[in-house]
């Protein structure tokens, strides 16, 4: 009992979340309020774990579940490294243009004349 109050308020915790983030990031928002939802279910009925582990072949339903979130915990960091990738990308980009920016705005100041004071050949 004291188990299912705990994961009742971890579970509820992510609901809370997840309303809050909707605006920002709807299917996750949607997705997270299901799969937190479905887990507030399968904490209060933990025999119908066990009927849908028998259906998908697995011999207990909290193995079926630990299935579940390890194939969540890998997709999520697999989304996690390529944003990570893909801000890296955008970042060494912004630095090759700021540099060659700033290489161009060099060369263009060496190059002028500098304040009118040329020197006239003899």
């Amino acid at each position: 009992m004291i188990i299912q109050l705990i994961l009742c308020t971890l579970l509820l915790g992510v609901v809370v979340y997840a309303w809050s983030e909707r605006r920002r990031s709807p299917a996750v928002a949607m997705l997270s309020s299901v799969t937190a939802t479905s887990a507030l279910y399968l904490v209060w009925v933990p025999a119908h774990a066990s009927i849908l582990a028998a259906w998908a072949g697995v011999s207990r339903g909290v193995d079926l579940v630990i299935y579940i979130w390890v194939v969540i915990s890998v997709l999520v960091l697999l989304n996690l490294h390529l944003k990570l990738r893909s801000q890296l990308e955008l970042i060494t980009a912004l630095a090759r243009h700021i540099a060659i920016t700033d290489a161009a705005a060099r060369y263009t100041e060496a190059s002028r004349p500098s304040g009118g004071h040329e020197q006239k050949a003899a």
